[in-house]
């Protein structure tokens, strides 16, 4: 997959059929958006394009509002590529794109995509203000013999509500991380550097790498939960725990993950965590032989769901 950042970065894409959002987390609905763009781009022998940006327009408008993010703009297009499209324009959310009127947009869409057809879910906007919506865009693109095909957002499973980024960040709030990954259609997922810990968890027969709680990301509440840990190729059973370790004193919230039945040091390395499934809230343990009890049972748990 091609990745630009501008729309002036692109030189010969004709005949593109372009799928327009914000895509935060690029769940479930977001992929049936940009599937639907890839088929009708197979159809007309196109290039398949998604449209969308780093940032919520919060982050510049005003941060202390901006919603938690469900990926980073390095995993954003990770899942974007691995729905199969062909061209990204990840644009970098700045005033200038915010203040950038709704005709000004599509004629840049016209101008450097040269669209077959575009494709958006009912819900989307675009422009200043959010000014532009499904019924401007394709008002716009009619004089221009674009279609615009715009798609009924994507049901929840059993109820009667759509799949929406909103609905995937509370989710992520309460810990129901299964119902969570169904939604996105994977594991929700955070990214970070191992760093050095108290290493603690050596001396009571559960090393763990650590991570620092990320900024701005959807963080699921303290507890101890089932996971995976993707690194350099690699599938790993975990178990992890977010919180203070309240067993111990003088401690600070951190994400603390064991790695089941295996050994080596990846400090300082990048991983993936992947949550599976909460197993219980953050308990504090009257003596380390509790904890450790406890742990074994918290262990036995994980390898039975990731079985």
């Amino acid at each position: 997959m091609e990745v630009f950042r501008s729309f002036q970065e692109i030189t010969g894409c004709h005949n593109s059929v372009v799928a327009l959002g914000t895509f935060d987390g690029v769940h479930l609905g977001h992929q049936k958006v940009m599937r639907t763009a890839i088929e009708k781009a197979r159809e007309c022998g196109g290039t398949s394009v998604v449209v969308t940006f780093d940032a919520h327009p919060f982050s510049v408008l005003c941060p202390e509002k901006e919603p938690a993010r469900l990926s980073t703009a390095e995993q954003k297009i990770q899942y974007i590529a691995a729905v199969g499209i062909d061209v990204l324009v990840l644009l970098p959310m700045s005033r200038h794109l915010l203040n950038e009127s709704p005709d000004a947009f599509c004629q840049q869409l016209l101008t450097y995509l040269h669209p077959s057809a575009i494709v958006v879910g009912a819900n989307f906007t675009y422009g200043a203000k959010a000014a532009g919506n499904t019924a401007s865009l394709t008002a716009f693109m009619e004089s221009y013999q674009v279609p615009v095909m715009v798609l009924t957002l994507l049901e929840r499973p059993g109820r009667a509500t759509p799949i929406s980024s909103t609905v995937i960040r509370r989710l992520i709030a309460m810990g129901h991380m299964e119902t969570a990954e169904a939604l996105l259609g994977r594991p929700y997922a955070l990214w970070g550097p191992v760093v050095q810990g108290d290493q603690r968890g050596r001396c009571i027969g559960f090393p763990t790498a650590n991570m620092l709680i990320p900024a701005q990301m959807a963080m699921p509440p303290d507890g101890v939960y089932v996971t995976e840990v993707l690194w350099q190729g690699q599938r790993l059973p975990a178990m992890t725990n977010i919180g203070a370790n309240p067993t111990f004193e003088r401690q600070y919230r951190r994400i603390e993950t064991h790695i089941i039945n295996w050994k080596g040091d990846i400090y300082g390395e990048e991983i993936t965590l992947l949550f599976r499934k909460r197993i219980r809230p953050e308990v504090r343990f009257d003596s380390v032989e509790e904890l450790i009890a406890q742990m074994k049972k918290d262990e036995h748990i994980a390898l039975q769901f990731l079985i």
